[in-house]
């Protein structure tokens, strides 16, 4: 099988996928991807209906609400009706079963959060993933909530400022910020540095093995409509 169920609840689905067939993501290279996924409607209208809050909370990359329209002026780099609407398609037509063990994952690279913020995977189970795996990335706009805060050994503070970075690495977070210039003690984005793929790099892997900031230039789908905060 490519794809698994890793979780679900009533409103949203967690899949991995590329275990038999690699990523062909030239940025993030060979990585088992997780979509984190809406079950109601497709990532395509989830998106013009404003329900994709429910797997993206309050990233400001959703866009914003203009008249009852939502996703305006979208930021965000994942192009919604590529993979993420394929993925949707194929879970509802029960072509992913439900993950009965880690083996999988042994040896892997993985991607937590290819799309939708990870924080919707249980924690114990991330932990065990990471676990099992020779590496992985992630990131979160969800930093602030005290509830989380145990995600911070595997997932990077996705930041929106050098003000939020401030913030973020005071509470002990590792930072990731899309801006045009990095600030100081930001490293460049590897992909961008010189196209090192992530799963070479694994860079943003949280603060496991010390504070760490990133930054990467805009990029994707919604590069054009990005502002600097």
């Amino acid at each position: 099988m490519n794809g698994f169920i890793l979780h679900e609840d009533s409103l949203r689905v967690i899949i991995a996928t590329g275990f038999s067939t690699p990523s062909d993501n030239r940025k993030t290279g060979d990585m088992i991807q997780v979509w984190i996924l809406c079950k109601a409607e497709d990532p395509v209208t989830a998106i013009r209906t404003g329900l994709d809050r429910i797997i993206c909370g309050n990233c400001m990359h959703r866009g914003h609400e203009v008249d009852g329209r939502f996703g305006v002026e979208r930021t965000c780099y994942v192009n919604e009706g590529q993979a993420p609407l394929q993925i949707w398609k194929s879970w509802r037509a029960g072509n992913y079963p439900l993950l009965r063990s880690l083996e999988s994952f042994t040896g892997r690279k993985v991607r937590f959060g290819a799309y939708g913020d990870p924080t919707w995977i249980p924690l114990p189970l991330a932990l065990a993933i990471a676990g099992v795996a020779s590496g992985w990335t992630g990131y979160t706009h969800q930093w602030r909530k005290p509830s989380l805060q145990g995600w911070k050994s595997l997932l990077m503070a996705s930041v929106d400022s050098i003000a939020e970075l401030v913030i973020a690495r005071s509470m002990g977070w590792s930072t990731f910020r899309v801006g045009s210039e990095a600030s100081v003690g930001e490293n460049l984005c590897a992909s961008d540095r010189d196209g090192t793929p992530c799963a070479v790099c694994l860079l943003c892997a949280g603060a496991r093995g010390g504070l760490e900031s990133v930054h990467i230039p805009p990029h994707g789908k919604g590069a054009t409509h990005f502002l600097e905060a």
